[in-house]
């Protein structure tokens, strides 16, 4: 079942996942590391959600930020933190699927898991052109993935220390569920994601008008490192849950 952002306190029970577990320490560092320098670049950060990326990437000096998102409560938590905290960050309830039109000139596309809700290659295929209409020749689409070799790990990592589980089906298909159940102290988050092959992605997003798609791993921030027992990464490291992907406009 699509997981909606919108029902009950999944909005908000996400947004404290993205604050509290170990595994988002390491999806926060490794995207805003692939990204890199956004001094002085317009940057679209897309399926925002509450806002958690789309901050950092103001903070770090993007000149002009705007967080798109299809959820209207994850866009309300997000301008709630922007009134509290005004950073003059603008937060859009829209369809990263739609193309932009007319199109935008976005230096920076960023997206933190929107690729992950496509069930069929056409759905992919979709995406990959609405992402393709915002960002101006020359410009990146960087983001972060759930890893289909989830699928092929063999045995099944056991990730619970990290803050999370996975159920999968019993082989891989294109629309095959990836079901995270993200443990906090009081309340376990429930989230359906789709497989994909990576090779679709890239294909896809090669036909939209992107080149130059690498593929990228994670990377544990050293503050995290410390602060755990050593070996504590080592599941994570040998099996990773979430992949980057970084492209070009051309």
């Amino acid at each position: 079942m699509v997981t909606d952002y919108d029902a009950g306190e999944t909005a908000q029970l996400y947004q404290r996942a993205k604050n509290t577990l170990p595994i988002y320490q390491v999806d926060t560092y490794s995207l805003m590391q692939r990204i890199g320098d956004v001094s002085s670049l317009k940057v679209l950060d897309i399926a925002c959600g509450e806002g958690h990326f789309t901050r950092r990437l103001r903070r770090a000096g993007a000149a002009k930020v705007v967080g798109l998102d299809i959820s209207e409560e994850m866009i309300r938590l997000a301008r709630d933190q922007e009134s509290a905290d005004p950073l003059g960050i603008e937060y859009v309830v829209g369809d990263a699927r739609t193309a932009a039109d007319p199109p935008s000139d976005y230096d920076i596309a960023v997206a933190a898991f929107l690729l992950v809700y496509a069930r069929s290659r056409d759905e992919v295929a979709t995406m990959c052109r609405g992402l393709a209409s915002r960002v101006r020749q020359g410009g990146r689409f960087v983001t972060i993935t759930v890893n289909p070799d989830l699928y092929f790990f063999d045995p099944a990592p056991d990730y619970r220390k990290y803050g999370f589980g996975i159920r999968l089906a019993n082989h891989a298909y294109d629309g095959a569920p990836i079901n995270f159940s993200v443990l906090l102290t009081d309340a376990t988050l429930e989230i359906e994601n789709y497989y994909m092959p990576l090779e679709t992605y890239r294909e896809e997003l090669m036909s939209a008008g992107f080149a130059d798609v690498g593929v990228y791993g994670l990377s544990v921030p050293p503050h995290a490192r410390a602060d755990h027992e050593p070996g504590f990464w080592d599941v994570l490291e040998a099996h990773p849950v979430f992949v980057l992907l970084d492209c070009v406009k051309a």
